[in-house]
């Protein structure tokens, strides 16, 4: 079986590629190609460039703020387990890690680890 810290890699990797990247990579499209949407022209039609990047921050906040919140279930509600499983062995992520909520966020975290499209903006 893994070490605990790669199985938290492993899952954090997981978390920000399924979770946090798939909804940036939404808000990472070029401007001018969101102002095309149908159903958002009335956000991003009059929206410059300063206040694009703003939108980007604060998407980028709330999907930090959800995965905390989410994993913050599990660290404070003993009822709901976060188990990795291998060959019979099961392992609780809240147990292995000193708080589970902060981990993508953190200096160094996943978030700033794993994230392909946060990546993609430097």
């Amino acid at each position: 079986m893994n070490s605990n810290q790669e199985i938290l890699d492993d899952f954090g990797r997981l978390l920000v590629k399924e979770v946090y990247d798939d909804q940036l990579r939404f808000i990472n499209n070029d401007i001018n190609d969101l102002k095309q949407t149908k159903q958002f022209e009335n956000l991003f039609y009059n929206l410059n460039e300063q206040g694009f990047n703003e939108l980007k921050l604060y998407t980028k906040e709330i999907l930090s703020g959800s995965l905390f919140n989410f994993l913050r279930v599990f660290e404070e509600n003993e009822q709901f387990k976060l188990y990795f499983e291998e060959n019979e062995q099961k392992v609780n992520l809240v147990k292995i890690s000193e708080m589970l909520k902060a981990e993508p966020a953190i200096e160094n975290g996943w978030i700033e680890r794993f994230s392909k499209e946060l990546n993609n903006e430097k």
